[in-house]
């Protein structure tokens, strides 16, 4: 039964996955489930057990957390040109900071 959790959970395991570059059968292998249960989590028809979405963040590579974010999920184009919006008022000083924040960041992956 499809709910607003299940519904917004769904769609960031689906988000994440897009991002890791897995489909929807990679996944499921990799989490041990039929591709049509994961089909049925990411459309929010069936609400992934905790067990089930910890060993999907695992295989993803990230925060169990980030899932239960209520923000909404973007795509890469949009989060880019939000970032290249904040960019443009930065002045050389903030955009050095920035970039040996995100240079750090990266290579903690």
């Amino acid at each position: 039964m499809k709910t607003d959790v299940s519904i917004s959970i769904g769609a960031r395991i689906r988000h994440f996955r897009e991002l890791a570059g897995f489909s929807q059968l990679q996944l499921s292998e990799k989490v041990q489930c039929e591709p049509s249960t994961l089909a049925h989590y990411e459309t929010g028809k069936n609400l992934v057990s905790m067990t089930k979405l910890i060993r999907i963040a695992e295989v993803l590579e990230v925060e169990l957390y980030q899932f239960f974010i209520s923000s909404p999920v973007e795509t890469d184009m949009e989060t880019i040109e939000k970032l290249n919006k904040l960019l443009s008022t930065a002045n050389k000083v903030q955009i050095g900071l920035i970039y040996n924040i995100v240079s750090s960041i990266l290579e903690l992956k």
